[in-house]
């Protein structure tokens, strides 16, 4: 069970990423645009934070996605 979470949470952060940079939003922007640290967002895209769907809606939001799109690759 572990490894499907740490890989599920890896997957989250990589659509993250993507979408992020896609926008051409810098971590420092994205994060201030959801009221996190910097350094929260950097451990969610890399897969070791595991975001709450407080934190999740507010980085759907800031991306212009449905929070679904995040998940969308699990």
């Amino acid at each position: 069970m572990l490894s499907d979470t740490t890989n599920s949470k890896a997957i989250v952060g990589e659509t993250i990423r993507e979408l992020r940079r896609q926008r051409a939003l810098s971590q420092d922007e994205l994060a201030a645009r959801c009221g996190i640290y910097r350094t929260y967002l950097s451990r969610i895209e890399t897969g070791e934070a595991n975001p709450s769907l407080i934190v999740l809606v507010a980085l759907a939001g800031a991306l212009s996605v449905a929070p679904a799109e995040l998940l969308s690759r699990l």
